[in-house]
C-alpha cells in the first residue's frame, strides 16, 4: 500500500504545526477535507489530489492515538465547557 492510499476519512495528519484528521466532508465530487485542530468553527482546507505536494512540504500521518485539543476524532468541535 502507497503512503497516497492511506489517507482516507479518520487518518490523522501533521503540517506546518497544526494537527488534523481527514473528514467526510464534500465540497466537490474530488474533495479530501482536513479539519485542522484549532477552536475555529470553520477551519477546513481540501486537499484534493494533493497529497503529493502534502508530503512534499512536510506534510505526514500521525500516530492515530493522538489525541486532539480542539476537535474530536471526526473533525467536530469539542464540547466547551
Amino acid at each position: 500500500m502507497s503512503v497516497f492510499e492511506e489517507f482516507k476519512i479518520g487518518t490523522k495528519v501533521f503540517l506546518d504545526d497544526e494537527y488534523g484528521v481527514v473528514i467526510d466532508l464534500k465540497e466537490h465530487e474530488n474533495s479530501t477535507i482536513i479539519r485542522w485542530d484549532t477552536p475555529k468553527e470553520n477551519d477546513f482546507e481540501d486537499w484534493c489530489s494533493m497529497w503529493f505536494s502534502f508530503i512534499q512540504i512536510g506534510g505526514k500521518i500521525v500516530d492515530q492515538n493522538y489525541q486532539f485539543r480542539y476537535i474530536n476524532d471526526d473533525g467536530s468541535l469539542k464540547d466547551r465547557i
